[in-house]
């Protein structure tokens, strides 16, 4: 069957962990973490010294250190870059299991960039439970649940930050992990204002110029001149009414799940109205 997941996705994920020197096997060594995936003592050694990939692995990533970081990506006997879509998103599950990294800050961080690739293929990493306190991802087609923003906007910034909302809200269960969800939802109608308002063509509604984080009065400012006119009454009400209920949730201390739910939709609402009048919608 042929594979959904592109060389482009996999190569982008790769990179990421390459660039950015992120330990692909975390806290555990490169042969402890390869050994939960795979039988090593059934995988041929690339070193005649050797009689499987235990050994080689151990003597080239332990003792030496002569094999470059990222090898595994590039070894044929895993061949990660041509593997079937279900091996591969089983290794990138496999890097954020809570025993290969404990950070959940980190690991949350990495599945948003695995989302913002996989999306476009088809398939997504989602929080399927808890060990110990700590996130446990598995991988599902996308469409498998109803998704808070379906398509990207091609605005990279306010894509990446809705990503990052949409894992923060599915993993959320305390109070002010709620309340980062306001906090973000805050910071992509920054980045949305930033991105549609232009200090010529947007008059501020009440003349006073905003500051570099007033998304508020910046997308107001927006929504009256690209929904001018009588014609447009109704869906100028429409959006101020989402951008006002966005711009009051995020602010609340007593968040929960239906708080941070409702100002994720609010903000989306904002999100997907601006990007119709951009063009970058329907």
């Amino acid at each position: 069957m042929e594979n959904e997941i592109t060389e482009v996705t996999r190569r982008a994920i790769i990179d990421h962990f390459t660039i950015n020197g992120i330990a692909w096997s975390g806290r555990l060594t490169e042969d402890e973490f390869l050994a939960r995936l795979y039988d090593l003592t059934k995988i041929p050694s690339t070193d005649g010294r050797f009689r499987n990939a235990v050994g080689d692995i151990q003597q080239h990533r332990l003792n030496w250190l002569d094999w470059s970081d990222d090898w595994v990506f590039y070894d044929q006997r895993f061949n990660l870059l041509r593997a079937s879509d279900e091996e591969f998103l089983r290794f990138l599950c496999e890097t954020v299991d809570p025993v290969v990294r404990t950070d959940s800050n980190e690991a949350v961080a990495l599945v948003g960039f695995f989302n913002q690739h996989l999306n476009r293929d088809g398939w997504e990493i989602f929080r399927k439970g808890d060990l110990s306190g700590h996130p446990v991802f598995a991988a599902r087609k996308v469409g498998q649940r109803p998704h808070i923003l379906e398509e990207p906007t091609g605005w990279e910034k306010v894509d990446r930050q809705i990503q990052e909302i949409r894992l923060r809200l599915e993993m959320a269960a305390t109070e002010e992990q709620f309340q980062t969800v306001g906090l973000l939802c805050r910071e992509v109608l920054i980045s949305l204002a930033e991105t549609v308002y232009d200090q010529n063509s947007h008059r501020p509604i009440d003349g006073t110029l905003p500051s570099k984080t007033d998304a508020v009065r910046m997308l107001e400012a927006f929504f009256a001149a690209e929904l001018g006119g009588e014609s447009n009454e109704e869906m100028r009400g429409y959006v101020k009414a989402a951008l006002k209920l966005a711009n009051a949730l995020q602010h609340k201390r007593t968040a929960d799940s239906r708080l941070a739910a409702l100002c994720a939709e609010a903000t989306l609402c904002v999100v997907n109205a601006a990007a119709v009048l951009a063009g970058r919608r329907g």
